[in-house]
């Protein structure tokens, strides 16, 4: 669905995990990693990682319960562009969503010694959507905290 630039908009978040850059970018292609924070909210439990094939053109399929109604949400998308350890783009779409397919890049760095440097970038999202997905992955990235300390 083609749009125009103006109605879309993006959600940028830098944050730094205390792990190597290939813990943090497994954390998002790792199935039982995955399972212990993506897409979820706090105090629900684990996603079903349904599928998870991390190549480009592969699919990831997540289902999450909503911390609100209990419902199964399912997750889905496209992996657009793998680069082990520093980039991974897929596009991003749930159940019940009233919009189009938008897309998620997340670059990762060294930082210091044994540290990352992860960036969010959600783009193509409309302008309503905008503030629910910064608050989600801003939940994500706590619990992402948490699955990475369990790794290292």
């Amino acid at each position: 669905m083609d749009r125009p630039a103006t109605e879309a908009a993006v959600v940028r978040i830098t944050r730094t995990f205390q792990a190597p850059p290939p813990i943090v970018f497994k954390a998002w292609t790792d199935p039982a990693m995955m399972a212990e924070w993506f897409a979820r909210a706090p105090g629900t439990p684990p996603g079903n990682v349904v599928e998870v094939n991390a190549v480009p053109g592969g699919r990831y399929v997540v289902e999450v319960v909503g911390p609100e109604d209990g419902k199964t949400y399912r997750m889905h998308g496209t992996y657009k562009e793998v680069r082990p350890y520093d980039r991974l783009s897929f596009t991003w779409w749930y159940t019940g969503a009233d919009f189009a397919e938008s897309l998620v890049t997340i670059d990762i760095r060294p930082s210091g010694e044994s540290d990352s440097e992860l960036t969010l970038t959600h783009a193509l999202l409309p302008p309503h959507q905008i503030e629910g997905h910064r608050k989600g992955w801003t939940e994500c990235f706590s619990m992402l905290d948490k699955a990475i300390a369990g790794k290292i």
